[in-house]
């Protein structure tokens, strides 16, 4: 089992009106924290450096969020040790393209876009019910373990990214991608795997981010797959790797203040 984390709190307990730099004791840390709109449900530590929004999304632990004021992430879950680079835009909101229009009037609904419906002349105009329609309930944008999305690039919502992708930077993606692929270019189309199919297949066997690395890390050349993939396979079989089992914990943001809960269990 592992130790308790300094800032650790009891499963369940709740915290409010928290500073951004007292998320850092639970594990976040951002700068002011902002980009967060709706409830983040992170594992700890997660890094995100105030990109332009978080909205509604899911990060597991190790990952960051580079680029100050660039780049959102709308309804994403995220896996573990993902890196997410600058003007990113990642499950953006869609518009039908076979209604009378594509303009948020025919589709959207008070609870989304309040500031719209502050002006007489759209609240006249746009839907009274409070019925979400499919644009407002997409389905999720979702990327696996330890996959890198590059600078600019842009991820259709509803596609998923397998494990250990590569996305390069400026792609455009719309379908899914698979595990442990790189792909570039617009529309993004794979360029080939990081690893030959056997590595691949062991990686995808191993799944290493579920353990904890930590105590192993002076044993094995991180650059050297074959000899790291041999130390782990190893250990995993002789039951030395502990799982990792993270905190988690959901966030809301108001007004740069932040209410904090402790989840019962890891999100992965």
């Amino acid at each position: 089992m592992q130790a308790a984390t300094p800032g650790s709190i009891a499963p369940g307990t709740r915290l409010h009106g928290l500073t951004a730099e007292q998320l850092t004791a639970h594990g976040l840390s951002v700068i002011e924290g902002r980009c967060i709109q709706g409830p983040l449900l992170y594992e700890r530590p997660t890094i995100a450096f105030d990109p332009r929004r978080i909205k509604n999304s899911k990060l597991g632990a190790f990952t960051y969020i580079n680029g100050y004021a660039s780049g959102s992430l709308y309804s994403c879950e995220v896996g573990r040790y993902c890196s997410i680079g600058e003007e990113v835009m990642l499950g953006a909101p869609e518009h039908p393209v076979d209604w009378l229009s594509t303009h948020p009037f025919a589709f959207t609904r008070r609870e989304y876009l309040p500031k719209f419906y502050r002006l007489p002349e759209f609240e006249r105009l746009a839907p009274d019910g409070t019925e979400p329609t499919p644009f407002l309930q997409p389905a999720k944008t979702t990327f696996g373990h330890d996959v890198w999305v590059g600078a600019g690039a842009f991820v259709k919502r509803g596609v998923h990214v397998g494990d250990g992708a590569i996305i390069a930077a400026r792609a455009v993606v719309t379908r899914d991608v698979p595990p442990y692929a790189i792909v570039a270019g617009l529309p993004a189309k794979v360029l080939r795997l990081r690893f030959s199919e056997s590595h691949v297949e062991r990686l995808l066997k191993l799944q290493w981010w579920r353990y904890d690395l930590a105590p192993h890390k002076r044993e094995v050349d991180f650059a050297k797959i074959e000899s790291t993939l041999d130390l782990l396979e190893q250990r995993a079989a002789d039951g030395s790797l502990q799982l990792l089992e993270p905190e988690a914990y959901r966030v809301t943001q108001t007004n740069g203040r932040f209410d904090l809960e402790r989840l019962p269990a890891p999100l992965y």
